[in-house]
């Protein structure tokens, strides 16, 4: 009997030590999540800080195989010493507020901006041609405009690079809300016409990818190769302007 209350006693301990472990485990993650100096631990002060604001393009869980293969972690290894590139992007998010899922809703919004980036780089608006989102190039304009000026104030930032997307390799279903491959053509031309008013740097990466559908294995998302082309570009774009 005494051994049987000793078991019970040892069980009792060591759920409630497995209890604490889990507490805390979920409160260290919550915290890393939730505070972003976590995530600049590793960038040194005078490290040129670049943000990647995305969809899941450049956040590419789909395809890619790892982390270090989605473009903003290719463009960093390419930029070398003295540079922190940050992947900001979120699966399904559009740049119009007025969208399903608003990319400033997101935590990875909120992250970019404490990220206090000297150089913006945001490509956006694939998702925003899906039928449930897209009610002209007026609006998206108006919206992407919106979201633009959230980065303009952030006194660090000293260069916004706009990006278009890259073309959509699919046959658009509007009655399934898919995304439209023929209003991305939209997109790309209100993402240069706002890069031109603004003076801000465009770069036309459906130009860039419109003959590389072998980049695209699903006709959205680049594989490790997409994404190497799309780091290639990025940072011929950042370095030309040095």
């Amino acid at each position: 009997m005494e051994n049987l209350f000793r078991k019970k006693r040892i069980n009792i301990v060591l759920f409630i030590l497995l209890l604490v472990v889990i507490i805390f485990a979920v409160i260290f993650y919550f915290n890393v999540r939730s505070n972003p100096d976590n995530e600049n631990e590793d960038v040194d002060a005078s490290d040129t800080r670049i943000a990647a604001v995305g969809d899941s393009i450049t956040y590419d869980m789909y395809i890619a195989a790892t982390e270090g293969d989605f473009y903003p972690e290719q463009l960093e290894n390419l930029l070398g010493e003295g540079y922190a590139v940050r992947n900001f992007g979120v699966s399904n998010y559009a740049a119009q507020s007025s969208s399903d899922f608003p990319y400033e809703t997101t935590e990875e919004y909120e992250e970019s901006l404490d990220f206090n980036p000297e150089i913006v780089i945001i490509m956006l608006g694939t998702n925003d041609t899906k039928a449930t989102n897209w009610n002209g190039a007026d609006q998206f304009k108006e919206e992407y405009e919106a979201l633009l000026k959230n980065y303009q104030d952030l006194a660090s930032v000293s260069r916004i690079i706009l990006a278009s997307p890259p073309p959509a390799f699919i046959e658009s279903d509007v009655i399934s809300g898919s995304i439209d491959s023929g209003v991305v053509i939209n997109v790309r031309d209100v993402v240069e016409e706002t890069a031109d008013e603004f003076g801000l740097e465009f770069v036309d990466v459906y130009e860039e990818m419109r003959g590389h559908s072998e980049y695209f294995p699903d006709g959205i998302h680049p594989d490790e190769e997409g994404s190497e082309a799309l780091a290639e570009i990025f940072y011929q774009q950042i370095t030309k302007e040095e």
